[in-house]
């Protein structure tokens, strides 16, 4: 156990002289390796800062995504964005819903450069980026930041909660993820790399002008036979939703439905798939999706 202690320390390492309490609250007192070892042994869980402070800049070892929502899906995508420029990112099923998404620094890095570095994950996952830690590239006097809940409260887990996952279905015992995420941590200059990637987005409103909003049962009349199929059965195995849902946006265009039709129809749609509907920016999202479908008419 001490080996994999050490290890789990090495990783999740952060400010040393506070700690997140799983009640929501600060602890003021250090971040010793009894109080890690009281988190695995599920004494007392706790969560770490991770900006920890040095000649007035800010450096992590570790950052985190935050999928507030039951989206496997978009926890993946992210997972696989950073894995295409070989960066190993870690899914961590959350304690109450949804979904944390793991990546280690061999060394001290930017807080600046891992949190960019992810917003960019987010950007090319086509992900929302609601939470992304280290939440600030700097503090100000006497802040902590925010601190995160870390995986594993107890050594002997027996849910599949705040356990790291292989897949969808199957958990890594934390033995094993610790030394396999050891192994794997991404090399300083190429978070930096990516970081410098990054672009801050531009902000756009949508500019799709909708009439009176008809029933769904309504907008579904002039619908092709192709489109209700879409629309009934949902992606296929081996599509995303999202690209199911534009392919059903540009059906409705296709068959001379208007906005109106055509945002009732997706909404629908996207009630029954789980893709927008849940998220606090989820009417924008489709708001969005349909302004590009009907800009290629």
């Amino acid at each position: 156990m001490d080996e994999t202690l050490d290890g789990f320390v090495t990783l999740f390492r952060g400010r040393g002289d506070v700690y997140g309490h799983e009640e929501g609250r600060c602890v003021k007192a250090p971040l010793t390796v009894d109080v890690f070892r009281d988190h695995l042994h599920g004494a007392e869980p706790i969560g770490v800062y991770p900006m920890v402070p040095h000649n007035h800049q800010y450096y992590v070892v570790w950052g985190c995504c935050d999928i507030d929502y039951e989206s496997y899906e978009d926890a993946h995508k992210i997972q696989q964005a950073l894995a295409a420029v070989n960066v190993t990112a870690w899914i961590e099923r959350s304690r109450s819903k949804g979904y944390h998404v793991w990546v280690f620094s061999e060394n001290l890095i930017h807080a600046k450069g891992m949190r960019r570095m992810l917003l960019l994950a987010h950007q090319v996952a086509d992900v929302p980026a609601r939470e992304v830690n280290p939440k600030q590239e700097t503090l100000g006097y006497g802040q902590y930041g925010n601190y995160v809940r870390l995986p594993y409260p107890s050594s002997h887990v027996s849910t599949r909660r705040r356990v790291v996952l292989k897949n969808e279905q199957e958990h890594y015992e934390l033995s094993d993820f610790v030394s396999l995420a050891l192994s794997s941590r991404t090399p300083a200059p190429l978070v930096s790399d990516l970081a410098a990637m990054w672009r801050e987005p531009e902000r756009h409103t949508a500019t799709v002008t909708y009439e009176t909003e008809p029933s769904v049962r309504e907008a579904l009349v002039n619908l092709s036979p192709l489109g209700k199929v879409i629309w009934r059965d949902g992606p296929l195995e081996g599509r995303d939703r999202s690209s199911t849902l534009t392919k059903l946006g540009h059906e409705c265009v296709r068959s001379g439905l208007d906005p109106s039709c055509t945002k009732v129809i997706i909404t629908s749609a996207d009630k029954r798939w789980g893709k927008y509907h849940m998220r606090p920016n989820g009417e924008y999202e489709i708001d969005k999706l349909v302004v590009r479908v009907f800009s290629n008419v």
